[in-house]
């Protein structure tokens, strides 16, 4: 054994080379990958202040940078139609855009863990019914979905997030809104990308 051992010092020198090469190269994948993962985007869209229609919609940073918000896409089911408008053109705003443009314009840069408030999501849903009220005329609004669109980092391609909110009544009339997951889904893959950029491409 000792002597095959020392004739084929070479082939094992090769040999234990090659298996810590594999033992570093995997430890390597796994330092780049919780990398990776520490450095993505993190966006959240929430529900504060209460459940009524009246409760205020915000939007926070969770990620390892700052995002820069470019546009807030909204998709409204009323009976058995959709519809996806733009929350950040649909408004004339002032000159004066107060202690808070970013909230003012809902654009802007957000910094980790830092929130912008979007209003009311009455509000909201006002902005677009009063933009097209033949949409909501006949049936009324019973989902909203929010797609928060933004740059992060280096990245060319935009990234994002959406959620859906059901809009309900209670027992005794009064409007009331839900999220439909526990989560907001984030959109970071290639094809998601490219699907935000295609949206903001048909909004310009």
């Amino acid at each position: 054994m000792l002597n095959w051992m020392s004739e084929n010092s070479g082939l094992l020198n090769v040999l234990i080379n090659a298996a810590m090469l594999c033992v570093w190269a995997v430890y390597l994948q796994i330092i780049v990958n919780n990398y990776r993962h520490q450095r993505r985007s993190s966006i959240l869209i929430t529900r504060g202040a209460g459940h009524g229609i009246r409760s205020r919609c915000l939007v926070t940073n969770m990620g390892a940078e700052e995002v820069y918000v470019t546009s807030l896409l909204a998709t409204v089911q009323a009976g058995e139609e959709t519809r996806e408008y733009t929350l950040t053109d649909l408004r004339d705003l002032p000159e004066d855009l107060g202690d808070n443009p970013h909230a003012a314009m809902r654009q802007g840069s957000l910094g980790t863990g830092r929130s912008m408030d979007l209003g009311h999501f009455d509000e909201l849903l006002q902005e677009i019914t009063s933009t097209d009220p033949e949409f909501t005329r006949k049936d009324r609004i019973t989902s909203f979905e929010l797609t928060v669109v933004a740059l992060y980092g280096t990245e060319r391609m935009p990234v994002g997030a959406t959620r859906r909110f059901a809009v309900n009544k209670n027992d005794n009339g009064d409007r009331q809104i839900a999220p439909d997951t526990v989560e907001t889904i984030q959109l970071r893959t290639r094809r998601d990308r490219k699907l935000l950029r295609s949206k903001l491409t048909k909004h310009m």
